[in-house]
């Protein structure tokens, strides 16, 4: 995995907090097919980890109706418009899913969709989950692995030698540094999503409105040339199948974890 640069991450997703919702789709069919994996519980505190806009707080709540609702984001940006589009029933908090700033054995259940792959050391993650879930709490989560946007990064790689699309970890290094921490596996599979697009520009549109660009230490910094565009869109037109669309494959990873 390259590095991830984390101030980058906070600012690149701050700035797009208005324009996410607007070209989130693939992002609300993963966390609403989530919600629908959390096991029966009666949680008291639920934390969604990586909240965003907040767009999942309704949902969560009105399955948990009694339960006190936190919703954490690295970026301050997205945390704000979060408080502000809300209601003031939920609690909005600023901070780091390697660090997170709650008490030991202190929630019930942390929900978390396509937000972890943004972290760079699994085992610290999986350790702090496991320090602030409660006995029998649960950690429900999706994240993306390796594979995800693979059309986009072999297109790319014809280009030059730079990098240009996020890499994403493998399933067993989720698996490793679950067994690390302690923490029990109740479900651990993986998925892919093939969305469907008619032009590269549409995808790469989307990516930038989602703040889910390269986000790299070693991405490139330079500004793309229309030379450069252009051929980058006739090697991923090589995807297109006979269907007529262009093909942007996510490999989904859902976790069901419990701490005994």
């Amino acid at each position: 995995m390259s590095v991830i640069d984390k101030k980058k991450i906070a600012q690149s997703f701050g700035l797009a907090a208005n324009t996410y919702e607007s070209v989130a789709h693939f992002q609300r069919w993963v966390g609403d097919n989530l919600i629908k994996k959390i096991p029966e519980c009666m949680p008291n505190t639920i934390l969604d980890l990586g909240c965003g806009t907040g767009y999942f707080s309704k949902n969560i709540k009105n399955k948990f109706p009694n339960a006190q609702y936190i919703g954490l984001d690295l970026s301050e940006g997205m945390s704000h418009y979060a408080k502000l589009n809300h209601g003031p029933d939920c609690q909005w908090i600023t901070g780091d899913a390697d660090s997170l700033p709650f008490k030991n054995n202190s929630v019930d259940l942390i929900f978390s969709s396509l937000a972890i792959q943004w972290c760079a050391n699994l085992p610290s993650l999986m350790a702090e989950i496991q320090r602030v879930l409660r006995p029998n709490g649960y950690f429900t989560f999706s994240t993306l692995i390796n594979g995800s946007l693979e059309e986009l990064k072999s297109a790319w790689a014809v280009v030059d030698n730079k990098q240009h699309v996020n890499d994403f970890f493998e399933k067993n290094d989720y698996r490793d540094a679950i067994t690390a921490s302690g923490l029990t596996i109740e479900l651990l599979c993986e998925e892919t999503k093939v969305l469907r697009y008619q032009k590269l520009t549409e995808l790469m549109r989307e990516l930038k409105g989602l703040g889910a660009h390269n986000l790299n230490e070693q991405r490139s910094t330079g500004l793309m040339g229309k030379k450069t565009l252009n051929t980058v869109i006739s090697e991923y037109e090589k995807f297109r199948v006979e269907e007529g669309y262009l093909p942007a494959s996510y490999e989904v990873l859902w976790g069901v974890l419990t701490k005994g």
